[in-house]
């Protein structure tokens, strides 16, 4: 998967990616140039009951980026489980961003 995002020094941009928690996987930032990006992973919490909530559900990954100085950064999200360690991650997300 890939993004395109353009901000400005100092604005912090928020979106969702798809999870598979139920399955142990989990997002980490693989590359990210932290003179440019502050990139932060967050579980969403679910807004209902949890004992409503099928076990194994998964909730989708908040993941939010601010612009710390201008130029251009490219950040690399995957999705894998922690403790596999020589195994392709399930998913990426490469973010490509611009900063003005």
């Amino acid at each position: 998967m890939r993004k395109r995002i353009t901000l400005k020094v100092n604005e912090t941009r928020t979106f969702e990616l798809e999870s598979h928690e139920g399955g142990g996987y989990c997002w980490t930032i693989a590359s990210n140039d932290e003179s440019v990006t502050e990139v932060n992973i967050k579980r969403h919490e679910p807004t209902q009951e949890i004992a409503t909530v099928p076990l194994g559900k998964s909730f989708p990954s908040l993941v939010e980026i601010k612009a710390l100085a201008k130029g251009k950064a490219i950040v690399l999200l995957e999705e894998k489980r922690a403790w596999e360690k020589d195994i392709k991650p399930l998913n990426n997300c490469k973010i490509y961003i611009t900063i003005n």
